[in-house]
């Protein structure tokens, strides 16, 4: 029997270590473990874990055939619109102008040809008709040069329409010789470079990337917000994020959209929980997951395409409120109460109204005031403590 006051210390500085209070009613039959009513901020979140892109992510690709004679950039090099990023090799492309700008010059003589004969057809009809008027030549003579005009006219048209033809082609040509020097559409980083110099592309197929750039001055982060969670989330609220590679600092962000459509994920080796308000959005077998998007300034481009973020959206918040822990609420019949020590170390049960909970505590809007003690667990002398597998001994 010696030993009990040794006992009792150690489960008294423990508890007390952890924020809780130890009292014993008057008859010393049962003891409380009390928490005080507080006042401060509560808040509700939805935990979840996201992916950092970039908002703005470009494949610079090759719309001509050919080998690719020079690479102007390395990776990681900031780059602005309009800078030469490569050159592929113009030889097919330059030939292929000179081509149709040779077509283009063959039409243009032809048309002046054609225009001479139409001229001709035009004055030896006009002369006709005059003396056609004049019964001087025969209506045989004036309907064979009408027809030698419409013909004249006819050829010169067709030549015109050869023109705009080859004009279209010439112009063509220009823009695959343009299509030969790649540059920058965007000003951005250079993130990916998946050609090398001497390689040869080939855009009859599918258009070959050259290079990827991407503006890091801004970044999407994509939560994966779980089914469960979805109708809590709404563009304009609060986030704080964190990275892996430094969870002490704190990012602040607005969601900035809400996805309509869902991604599934399957991953047998997690599993996601949900417990009060806050939930954790994890891979999760067939789980349904629908995307958030917070839009973030990204000015020392520390944050990086791929990094993982975890999210605290905050869906509801109260200030300067009274809040006591959730081990101290209890639910009976559809009616809240809390256990509340009154002076007489016995405790009095009160209905309350409460307001937002979280995986911790919860806000009580009425029932109790600020500093009194309310009762989170009690034990009787002999039983076992909440959460312990030693028994209390007085």
């Amino acid at each position: 029997m010696r030993k009990k006051p040794l006992i009792i210390t150690l489960i008294a500085t423990a508890v007390i270590a952890g924020g809780y209070f130890f009292t014993k009613d008057t008859d010393e039959q049962t003891s409380y473990l009390t928490e005080v009513v507080q006042r401060g901020d509560i808040e509700k979140n939805v935990v979840a874990t996201g992916s950092i892109e970039s908002i703005n992510t470009v494949d610079v690709g090759a719309q001509v055939s050919g080998k690719v004679t020079k690479l102007y950039v390395t990776l990681g090099q900031q780059v602005n619109k309009g800078d030469l990023i490569a050159d592929i090799d113009s030889t097919t492309q330059i030939n292929m102008l000179n081509t149709r700008k040779a077509e283009l010059a063959g039409y243009q003589a032809q048309l002046i040809a054609r225009k001479t004969a139409y001229d001709v057809a035009q004055s030896n009809y006009n002369r006709l008709s005059k003396l056609y008027s004049q019964k001087a030549t025969s209506l045989d003579i004036l309907n064979t040069a009408k027809s030698t005009l419409d013909n004249a006219k006819a050829e010169m048209n067709v030549i015109q329409e050869n023109i705009k033809q080859a004009e279209i082609e010439v112009n063509t040509a220009e823009t695959n010789v343009g299509y030969t020097k790649i540059t920058a559409p965007i000003d951005g980083t250079v993130i990916s470079i998946p050609v090398s110099e001497g390689q040869t592309v080939n855009s009859n197929q599918t258009t070959p990337t050259i290079v990827k750039i991407a503006d890091l001055s801004k970044m999407r982060i994509k939560p994966e917000i779980s089914e469960g969670d979805i109708t809590k989330v709404k563009a304009g609220q609060s986030v704080s994020f964190t990275i892996l590679s430094d969870n002490k600092k704190v990012y602040q962000a607005k969601i900035d959209s809400v996805d309509p459509a869902t991604t599934t994920i399957s991953d047998n080796s997690s599993n996601s929980s949900s417990s009060g308000s806050s939930s954790s959005s994890n891979s999760s077998s067939s789980a349904v997951y629908y995307y958030a998007n917070i839009v973030v300034d990204n000015p020392d481009q520390v944050l990086r395409i791929g990094m993982t973020t975890e999210n605290n959206i905050k869906i509801a918040e109260a200030k300067n409120v009274l809040f006591v822990p959730n081990m101290a609420v209890q639910i009976q019949n559809g009616k809240t109460f809390v256990s509340v020590l009154n002076g007489n170390n016995q405790p009095e049960q009160r209905e309350v109204e409460i307001g937002i909970q979280n995986d911790y505590q919860t806000e009580i809007k009425s029932g109790v005031a600020e500093g009194e003690e309310v009762i989170v667990s009690q034990v009787a002398v002999g039983e076992t403590l909440s959460g312990t597998d030693a028994p209390i001994i007085f």
